[in-house]
């Protein structure tokens, strides 16, 4: 949900997809009624009603919930049609509850990569300066999450991301953001959860910029074939389909 952590253009929705994994909390006996509150809002996510699971989660005070907030406060303000401000308004909620989220659980992987996301896909409808001055933070918190769990697919996908968008900008040196290697990361994160549609897409429009069109045409059609088991796995599988269209149009 990298959907754009990468400050990358616009009409893409990297990091749309982060994928969220619940951090269990022990939190004494008031946990049960708590968990039970996060599994429903946690199948309304899953089932396309973000609005709805927003607002469950949101009203939890732990980090695992408030993740989910800023996941589906980001789902809402992407994939469906909105006015701008009502789309700008979604991602502060997002922001405001990814920040909560890295606040209650700072080392968690999956809160650091939401409130990356927010803050990338909030800096993609502002201006270019904003863009840039956003561009240093969404790396540190990419970077935390990376530390915190080399293997998480969507942080290396996030990471590499983000390090292709802002040296494609010529200020990757203001960041220490480097090409080099940046394809790999997202290679990796893809090979670690193959069946993830939306990093499969990812990776997609990675290729694509890159110029390797036959490759992204490769992920795309690949995309094509995954369990789409969850609403984001279906919209992401929607930008595939699209995607595949504008590289390959004779494509069956």
């Amino acid at each position: 949900m990298c959907r754009n952590v990468c400050l990358r253009r616009a009409d893409r929705r990297p990091l749309s997809g982060f994928a969220f994994v619940a951090v269990l909390l022990v939190l004494g006996a008031a946990s049960a009624v708590r968990g039970a509150g996060l599994e429903e809002a946690r199948a309304l996510y899953d089932s396309g009603s973000f609005e709805g699971a927003y607002q469950l989660a949101v009203a939890e005070d732990d980090g695992a919930a408030q993740t989910l907030a800023a996941n589906a406060a980001i789902a809402q303000a992407i994939y469906r049609d909105l006015p701008d401000a009502d789309r700008l308004s979604w991602l502060r909620r997002a922001q405001d509850a990814g920040r909560r989220a890295v606040a209650l659980l700072p080392e968690a992987p999956q809160a650091l990569l939401a409130l990356a996301q927010a803050r990338g896909e909030m800096a993609l409808r502002t201006s270019a300066l904003d863009n840039l001055s956003t561009a240093g933070e969404i790396g540190d918190l990419l970077k935390r999450a990376v530390a915190a769990a080399p293997d998480d697919p969507d942080a290396l996908v996030g990471l590499g991301m983000w390090n292709l968008g802002v040296t494609d900008r010529g200020v990757g040196w203001l960041y220490g953001a480097r090409r080099d290697g940046a394809l790999e990361l997202v290679a990796r994160g893809v090979s670690l959860a193959p069946q993830r549609v939306n990093l499969r897409v990812q990776y997609a429009t990675a290729l694509r910029d890159a110029g390797d069109r036959s490759l992204a045409v490769e992920q795309l059609r690949e995309a094509l074939t995954l369990p789409t088991p969850t609403a984001v796995d279906r919209y992401e599988r929607e930008r595939a389909v699209t995607m595949l269209r504008e590289l390959a149009p004779s494509a069956p």
